[in-house]
């Protein structure tokens, strides 16, 4: 693909924005961040309702890509982490927070988002969802239907399994949610995490 992409391009995103162009405006960088069926899309929709932040879901992304053959790319994830990476730029830009659904395995996105945030004087806040029940998360991860264009409903419930052993712990401190409490208290209990502090910022 590289010998398809044209000179005279401005240049591609950093992988650290400290000493990007971008003005300090405040706002929300919000990661909900977690395997397939940990509930972690249901909750970044109630967040987006609640707080009037726009939403961007990584399987949304990857799924619209499907007809132009985003399916044999090497590096699907790294493809949709580029992409969330560039719409929540443009969203921090325009001085607006924004909400990423994805399950930020990379460590090196996770870090880049940070310093997104960090460079555009907004809070980083991330939201890990899990399930602690094997059942309950097998049963919600193959029994969903979640009808986004182009991608699967159901999950590899095997597949699941082995990217959660090798699931990378957020070193920071952030809020962990767990699947077995009921979806309303989950969204309570975010809701009040972002809140804290939240007088000098803005959707």
């Amino acid at each position: 693909m590289q010998k398809l992409v044209p000179a005279g391009l401005t240049p591609r995103l950093p992988k650290d924005f400290s000493d990007y162009d971008l003005d300090s405006r405040g706002g929300l960088l919000v990661v909900v961040a977690g395997l397939p069926g940990s509930g972690k899309s249901t909750l970044a929709d109630g967040l987006g309702r609640s707080l009037g932040i726009p939403v961007f879901a990584i399987d949304w992304i990857l799924g619209a890509l499907t007809p132009f053959g985003g399916r044999h790319f090497d590096d699907l994830r790294g493809v949709g982490a580029e992409q969330l990476t560039t719409l929540a730029l443009r969203q921090m830009s325009l001085g607006q927070s924004v909400i990423l659904d994805t399950p930020a395995e990379d460590a090196t996105s996770r870090e880049r988002w940070r310093s997104l945030a960090t460079r555009a004087g907004a809070r980083f806040a991330v939201i890990d969802c899990v399930c602690s029940d094997p059942a309950l998360h097998r049963d919600r991860l193959e029994n969903r239907e979640r009808g986004i264009p182009g991608w699967h409903s159901r999950g590899d419930w095997a597949n699941v399994q082995q990217r959660l052993r090798k699931y990378p712990a957020w070193p920071e401190d952030v809020l962990r949610l767990d699947a077995v409490r009921p979806p309303e208290e989950n969204l309570r209990t975010a809701l009040d995490y972002l809140s804290a502090g939240r007088s000098s910022v803005s959707p």
